[in-house]
C-alpha cells in the first residue's frame, strides 16, 4: 500500500481511517485558523496502548508544514502493518502538528512561525542571530523576477560567498526579531506549542521514558533518513540514543540557536519522564535548490497574487516530497526501522 497521499486532508482522512482499525485513542485539537477554501483544520493525537504504560515511542509529523508527508506517510504505514506493541509501551502519533503549513504548502504556521524554533522560554530573552542579521534581508525575496528579485540574489550570492556555508546554516537556525522574515521563532507560544504541551502528559500520565522522534525532509542526501540527537554527546540520553539507534546518530551542538525545537517542549511537558528526542531527516533535493525554493515561496506568500503562487507553491512541495516511488519507499522503510529500533530499546529498558 502506498500511505503517501497528495494534500493534508487525504493524508489526515488515511490516518483516521487506519485510526479507527487500532483499537487506539484518539484527540482531535481544532486549529483556530483556517485551511484553503476555509476548511476546517486539526492537529489528530493516536495513543495506541494503555494510558498505564510507562514506556512510550512518540512520532510527529507535519512540524515544518509541507514536509508533513513523509512523516504521515510513516505513520499510516506503521497503522497499516499492524505492528505489535512490547508490554508496557504505547505508542503516540501526532499528525499536523503545524497543519495550517501542511494544508496551505508553507513550512511555518499560521503566525509565520517557524514552529521547530517556538519551543523556546519567552519569558527570558529572545536569542539573538547575528548570521540572520547580516544575510536576511536578501535571502527573504520579496519578488519573483525582475531587476529587485536579480539584486537580491546577487547580494544574496555576495553575502553566502563571505560568510561561508557553515555560517549561511547558522542563519537559517532561526530568527526572533523580524516576524515576516524567514525561520522565524516567535516571541510568544503559539497554538501548535499550547496543544502538543497540552495533550502528551494526558495521554501518557504513567510514563518514565520515551522515544521522540520529530519526522522531517529537505535536508541531506535524497532519499537517506538521517538521524540528529537533541542531546549533547555528555549526557545520558545520548548514550541510550546511541543504543537505540546505532553509530550514526548525531548529536545537538551547544548553540542556543534553533534550540527550540518541538522535542524541548515535550521534554518539558512529560517531566520527570526521560525523553530521548530525535530528528529523523529525509533529503530531497539540493541545499540550493531547497532554499530557492524556500525563497520563492516567502515571496508568493507576501507579494504575490495567487495566480503567481499556483505553481510557486508546486515548486515548493517538490523540494518537500518527492514524486518518486522509489524514494517513498526508502522513505517509508527507514522510518519503520528507526520506529522498531526505539519500541525495541524502549522493551528492553
Amino acid at each position: 500500500m502506498n500511505n503517501f497521499r497528495e494534500d493534508y486532508y487525504a493524508s489526515r482522512e488515511h490516518f483516521l481511517e487506519l485510526a479507527e482499525f487500532s483499537s487506539g485513542h484518539v484527540v482531535r485539537a481544532i486549529n483556530p485558523a483556517l485551511g484553503p477554501d476555509k476548511l476546517e483544520l486539526t492537529t489528530d493525537f493516536l495513543r495506541i496502548g494503555s494510558e498505564e504504560s510507562e514506556q512510550a515511542l512518540i512520532l510527529v509529523s507535519g512540524t515544518h508544514g509541507a514536509e508533513g508527508f513523509a512523516g504521515a506517510a510513516i505513520q499510516c504505514a506503521w497503522l497499516a502493518n499492524k505492528l505489535s506493541l512490547p508490554v508496557n509501551v504505547a505508542v503516540v502519533m501526532v499528525h499536523g502538528l503545524n497543519a495550517f503549513g501542511f494544508a496551505h504548502l508553507r513550512r511555518v504556521n499560521e503566525d509565520n512561525v517557524d514552529l521547530n524554533r517556538n519551543f523556546i522560554d519567552h519569558e527570558a530573552d529572545h536569542p539573538t542571530n547575528e548570521f540572520y542579521a547580516q544575510i536576511g534581508a536578501a535571502m527573504a525575496a520579496t519578488s519573483l523576477g525582475g531587476p529587485e528579485r536579480e539584486l537580491q540574489d546577487q547580494e544574496l550570492e555576495r553575502i553566502k560567498k563571505e560568510m561561508g556555508k557553515s555560517q549561511v546554516l547558522r542563519a537559517i537556525g532561526g530568527q526572533y526579531d523580524t516576524p515576516e522574515g524567514m525561520f522565524y521563532g516567535g516571541r510568544t507560544a503559539t497554538w501548535s506549542n499550547h496543544t502538543l504541551r497540552t495533550e502528551l502528559p494526558k495521554l501518557l500520565p504513567r510514563l518514565k521514558r520515551a522515544a521522540y522522534i520529530d519526522i522531517h525532509t529537505g535536508l541531506g542526501p535524497s532519499g537517506h533518513g538521517s538521524l540528529y540527537c537533541y542531546h549533547r554527546r555528555d549526557t545520558a540520553e545520548f548514550v541510550l540514543a546511541r543504543q537505540w539507534w546505532g553509530e550514526e546518530i548525531s548529536a545537538s551542538g551547544t548553540s542556543t540557536i534553533n534550540h527550540g525545537k518541538t522535542g524541548h517542549g515535550a521534554m518539558e511537558a512529560l517531566a520527570p519522564a526521560q525523553v530521548i528526542c530525535l530528528t529523523l531527516e529525509f533529503g530531497t533535493l539540493s541545499f540550493e535548490e531547497v532554499l530557492l525554493a524556500l525563497r520563492d515561496e516567502h515571496a508568493a506568500w507576501w507579494h504575490s497574487d495567487k495566480q503567481l503562487a499556483a505553481p510557486v507553491k508546486s515548486k515548493f512541495k517538490a523540494a518537500f516530497r518527492l514524486e518518486d516511488r522509489e524514494w517513498e519507499r526508502r522513505v517509508v522503510s527507514r522510518g519503520l526501522e528507526v520506529s522498531s529500533q526505539a519500541l525495541a530499546g524502549l522493551a528492553i529498558d
